[in-house]
């Protein structure tokens, strides 16, 4: 009687283990990782006529806020009030993923292959460089993403600069996901592109800026 009050208790017991254990080793939440895309893919976007190229272009600094500047993905859930998601993450650093699809999207749009990121090569002259700075470059799931950047364009051969402007781009989400969400934040990027694409012509055919 002894020994069988002695085997149920032992069961119990290492039924007990068994379920903790069964609990504490369950599947973590997977983590996701999401990339910037370009506008490659979209041929129509470029208009072969109007292609140089001759034309050298340098992207960059860009300079992002601190608050973006990390893996998670950041997202305004308030005016007030941001949420840091451990669980979907940018796949390599936000402003040089910026920086590469800007280029990207910058040979598309002038056809030439003569576009360099910053710090570029010692040899690599660009005609024009354009620096960013970055004020907001956020989203709220299911509502819209928002990109407010003050852009520069400088000449090859000194510091001048010819041209300083602002954009404020605002992009409407398709769904209230994280895919979306990058998917509009890319958007975003290739409206800024195609500014920036207008005013280097303008300054190619002889136009002024303020």
């Amino acid at each position: 009687m002894m020994r069988d009050k002695f085997f149920q208790k032992t069961s119990l017991l290492v039924l007990f283990i068994a379920v903790l254990l069964a609990g504490c080793g369950g599947s973590p939440t997977p983590v996701e990782f999401y990339t910037l895309n370009s506008l490659s893919g979209m041929p129509q976007q470029a208009n072969p006529a109007d292609a140089d190229q001759n034309i050298a272009i340098g992207i960059g600094p860009v300079k992002i806020p601190k608050i973006l500047d990390r893996p998670q993905i950041v997202t305004r859930t308030g005016p007030n009030k941001i949420k840091v998601d451990e669980f979907h993450r940018w796949a390599g650093p936000l402003g040089t993923g910026f920086a590469r699809v800007l280029a990207e999207n910058i040979s598309l749009l002038l056809a030439t292959d003569r576009v360099a990121v910053y710090p570029w090569e010692v040899d690599f002259k660009p005609h024009y460089r354009i620096a960013l700075d970055i004020r907001y470059f956020e989203g709220q799931l299911g509502e819209n993403v928002l990109l407010d950047v003050v852009w520069r364009i400088a000449g090859q051969e000194s510091q001048t600069i010819q041209a300083t402007k602002a954009s404020v781009i605002n992009e409407p989400l398709a769904a209230a996901d994280y895919g979306a969400l990058v998917a509009a934040k890319s958007q975003a990027i290739a409206q800024l592109s195609r500014e920036i694409v207008q005013e280097i012509r303008k300054l190619q055919s002889g136009g002024k800026s303020q």
